[in-house]
């Protein structure tokens, strides 16, 4: 009778076991946080799990020990891929933001992600590494690789691998959530020319005032993003702070888009961003890093050509970037104060996000789904994201401590029973 009280005991009380393995640190709400399904990576090829397009959440237990050494936990996933189509992949990772200011020493964080075949040879037609704050380590750091076509080139087989690996010093000990997204390109997609020669040059949006005085809460990973139409919205951003949200570009149309900060602290720090297409490639707008300035409280930009298939084939990167149709993800983010930053630096700023799609949609558009992408996002009910593991393992917890207790009790009433 004593033992089975004592579990009880130390269930209640919320003991760990003493060998428990690191588990990945909170992170706060307004921070990016990694979402989708979750699936664990294999050591090996052959231990490679298959996954199907849409996102998956991993954790990578480690980063670099040193930066002599910029690997640290890799993992395989396996893709099945019919001769002819092309596997688009993407990995996101991030931190939590650093508890006091990003210091003066950088710890870089980034991923890697690469297409091999069963005989662990590559088959990659482009990558694009580390796009974010990689060198600082903060908010997401995305990676990308589009494999040659299946069947030829040295791509054999009917299945492809992704090889993920967790780079960068930052965190090196801590696990840390990877978001993976897996798409399939069909046979014969694209071609034809592009819709421009030479860049457009693009200064931003036109000014159209919010709809709305209230600020908008976007998203706060790829999987989240909300998806909203063009228009003005107010956005209110502290240091660490991302939001994201999607909005609808067809072939034919551009994206433009313009902020304006209206309220700020002194050394506010700096803005960030960055447009990403469905498979998370990124798309030339004329964003990056900026620092906030009160003399000049208004930046834009946008695409460098219309959206159309055949902009893959030229040969500048910003047109090639604008061809796959559908919704492009537009992510803010408010960079991190330095480390000793003034705490009324950290106050909140005020800006208002105009995004814009300029142009008709074109006559000769592809029509429907021009990729297999899968379920590439997920609500934002009280179950989803870390709300919802949370209430997994509390939900697991809740049936542990039922299950004993109904064991405790059914010995209570056989010694009854006996006496």
């Amino acid at each position: 009778m004593l033992a089975p009280l004592l579990v009880l005991a130390l269930l209640l009380g919320g003991a760990a076991p003493a060998d428990a393995e690191p588990t990945e640190e909170a992170v706060p709400e307004h921070a990016y946080t990694a979402e989708g399904p979750e699936v664990s990576g294999g050591s090996s090829l052959a231990q490679a799990p298959l996954v199907v397009p849409g996102i998956h959440r991993d954790s990578f237990a480690r980063g670099a020990q040193d930066e002599a050494d910029d690997s640290g936990t890799t993992k395989y996933y396996r893709v099945a891929a019919a001769s002819g189509q092309r596997v688009h992949a993407a990995a996101t990772i991030s931190a939590p933001p650093y508890a006091d200011g990003v210091p003066e020493e950088w710890t870089p964080l980034g991923v890697d992600v690469s297409v091999v075949t069963a005989a662990g040879d590559s088959c990659e037609e482009s990558t694009t590494d580390d796009v974010g704050a990689a060198m600082t380590g903060e908010g997401p750091v995305t990676s990308v690789a589009v494999s040659g076509t299946t069947g030829w080139e040295g791509c054999a087989g009917e299945e492809l691998f992704l090889r993920v690996t967790r780079t960068g010093t930052r965190s090196a000990d801590l696990p840390l959530p990877v978001e993976i997204q897996v798409a399939i390109e069909p046979a014969g997609i694209g071609g034809g020319s592009p819709a421009v020669d030479e860049e457009i040059e693009d200064e931003g949006a036109s000014p159209v005032p919010p709809a709305q005085e209230e600020p908008f809460v976007g998203g706060r990973s790829f999987a989240t993003a909300p998806e909203v139409e063009p228009g003005s919205s107010v956005i209110e951003l502290v240091p660490g702070e991302v939001s994201t949200m999607r909005i609808e570009v067809q072939e034919g149309q551009r994206l433009r888009w313009r902020t304006e900060v209206t309220e700020q602290p002194e050394d506010a720090g700096s803005l960030s961003l960055n447009v990403a297409d469905a498979t998370r490639g990124q798309v030339t707008v004329g964003g990056g890093d900026w620092t906030m300035s009160s003399t000049s409280p208004v930046n834009g930009g946008g695409m460098r050509a219309p959206v159309d298939l055949g902009n893959r084939g030229s040969d500048t990167a910003s047109i090639a970037s604008a061809w796959l149709p559908g919704d492009q993800t537009v992510t803010l983010q408010r960079l991190q104060l330095p480390a000793g930053a003034e705490p009324a630096a950290a106050e909140p700023v005020t800006v208002v996000l105009t995004l814009e799609v300029e142009g008709e949609v074109a006559e000769d558009a592809a029509e429907g789904t021009v990729l297999e992408l899968g379920e590439t996002t997920v609500s934002s009910g009280p179950l989803d994201g870390s709300l919802g593991r949370i209430a997994l393992v509390v939900g697991a917890g809740m049936l542990t401590l039922l299950a004993l207790v109904t064991g405790v009790a059914g010995v209570l009433v056989l010694r009854l029973r006996r006496a």
